[in-house]
């Protein structure tokens, strides 16, 4: 199993998507389960996989036996090649996990179901192979992959505006993703010009960094030498696609409206895991192969992290929509995780992967409450709550729990990653920490808003809410929802209580990244 397991992950989503398009569509049931089980035997494979590569790393074997490489067409440098390392691990379980929680909670969906789950299943399909491609031409397949599944989750399934939203965020994701296309072209015409004789067309991202080493002599050959305005232009066109992705301000317009307008479970698997790849990216390609670059434009790009956290902050204090309280406050703690990474140190770094962990944890139990809530009352406006705790007291309890995680209280999951982002931030300029820090206290302010102003105080006299609320339909968690967020919420407190698992698996491929920078950005 070992010598195709990253296979079996990204593919077996795929394949449960095409089996359930074969399903009869009456049978909303039998589409349920056979879409849960593939998702589910997915968190399975992604279990064992981290158990395979703990057992690697503590008895410091190698974890070459993971990666997968088969000539697809050899002459243009493009190979199906996989590989994992402790990075890409957690994303990876991250990402099954989720897709798998999202479909669960999909359970009370009616509208054309046999597609919205087919799509659900491609979603997660492309974002697993993103996060395990370790080739540009693959990860290129696998980036686009994603944006169709999530365009029509959003522009069929979506709310009154699902249009204008899926427009948007398609049109804002294709012209980075076309930057970065024409990149990985130009990746691969300068290294054959600078590679050296005999080194041949390459896309596969360990020979671009590291080069080929002999078995004999153990002398390093092929490897990549771009000069530093070449480093210039070809960052710039792949933190087009990532930039976009995260997003980073000013390219953040089309997260509010693509989160405010999806369904719920839908949003959740967008912001808990595809808003990781644009990070991602930046991680695996842009600082491993492009470290002059890097050098130039890093505190360029740990000021906009900053700009986005503080700014993205404030919008969130004075919005009025649940599910664009929520968006803004995603934005501004993916701005703490760009914040960390770009401090290039391994205090940072590992805060920065942590906390995409974390954050997509917490961020996915945030966006289902947040739908449960919409659900039962149809509305989203803050105004027309107040007070419902006492109807709903379980799940005022899980939103108070998902509420202080986001703001990274101690015990709880979110306080390790940004704790460590911020001290890596600290420690490469103290400017850039201290003004990155100060995101708690408006933070505090828009979240404490959010759970206060829907669940405690007096209850409004008019409105939707007040007239479910006459109506006694206002119920509590059911216990389908609840098992479908259970994970979640168990794995706020077990990271929160013990990060050291994660850490550990983080160590090294961390060093091993900054190690690509030079001696300069090694603290």
């Amino acid at each position: 199993m070992q010598s195709y397991i990253l296979s079996l992950l990204i593919f077996l989503p795929l394949i449960g998507g095409a089996v359930v398009l074969c399903l009869p569509k009456a049978n909303q049931t039998l589409i349920r389960w056979v879409s849960l089980a593939f998702a589910g035997i997915n968190v399975i494979f992604s279990f064992i996989l981290a158990l395979l590569y703990s057992q690697a790393t503590v008895s410091n074997f190698s974890h070459s036996s993971f990666q997968e490489r088969l000539p697809w067409i050899p002459s243009i440098g493009i190979n199906y090649t996989l590989d994992v390392d402790g990075i890409s691990l957690l994303l990876v379980v991250l990402t099954s996990l989720l897709g798998l929680v999202c479909m669960a909670a999909s359970y009370r969906q009616q509208k054309r179901f046999k597609n919205y789950m087919a799509f659900m299943l491609l979603l997660q399909s492309g974002i697993l192979g993103v996060f395990l491609s370790a080739n540009l031409f693959l990860f290129y397949i696998f980036w686009e992959l994603m944006l169709i599944p999530a365009y029509f989750l959003v522009g069929t399934w979506g709310g009154e505006r699902r249009i204008y939203a899926a427009f948007k965020f398609v049109l804002y994701t294709s012209v980075g993703s076309l930057l970065m296309l024409a990149g990985i072209i130009a990746v691969g015409y300068f290294y054959t010009r600078t590679a050296g004789a005999g080194c041949g067309f390459t896309l596969d991202i360990g020979t671009l960094t590291n080069g080929l080493t002999n078995a004999n002599t153990g002398a390093v050959t092929c490897a990549a030498h771009f000069d530093s305005t070449t480093q210039l232009w070809l960052f710039l066109a792949f933190a087009a696609a990532f930039a976009v992705k995260i997003p980073f301000v000013p390219f953040h317009s089309w997260l509010p409206d693509t989160y405010s307008e999806s369904p719920a479970p839908v949003t959740a698997i967008l912001a808990g895991a595809m808003s990781k790849t644009g990070a991602y990216g930046f991680l695996r390609i842009c600082i491993p192969l492009f470290p002059l670059a890097v050098q130039t434009l890093a505190p360029f790009f740990s000021i906009l992290a900053v700009v986005g956290i503080l700014y993205c902050a404030v919008l969130a204090l004075v919005q009025t929509d649940l599910k664009r309280i929520l968006a803004y406050s995603s934005i501004s703690h993916l701005g703490v995780v760009m914040l960390g990474m770009f401090a290039f140190n391994a205090q940072g770094v590992e805060g920065s992967v942590l906390q995409m962990v974390n954050h997509g944890i917490t961020t996915a139990t945030l966006f289902l409450i947040a739908g449960y809530i919409e659900e039962r009352v149809g509305t989203r406006n803050i105004a027309d709550f107040g007070g419902i705790a006492t109807r709903v007291p379980i799940m005022a309890t899980i939103l108070l729990i998902a509420a202080l995680s986001s703001l990274g209280l101690p015990g709880l999951n979110s306080f390790a990653g940004e704790f460590l982002s911020l001290l890596g931030a600290f420690r490469s300029n103290v400017t850039l920490g201290v003004l990155g820090t100060a995101v708690v206290v408006p933070a505090a302010w828009y979240m404490l808003r959010f759970f206060q102003g829907v669940m405690t105080g007096p209850g409004p006299a008019l409105g939707p809410v007040a007239q479910v609320t006459r109506r006694g339909g206002l119920a509590d968690i059911r216990m389908g929802e609840f098992l479908a967020i259970l994970p979640l919420l168990a794995l706020i407190f077990y990271i929160g209580l013990q990060p050291a698992p994660l850490t550990f698996l983080l160590h090294q491929p961390v060093l091993n990244t900054m190690q690509n920078l030079g001696n300069a950005f090694i603290k």
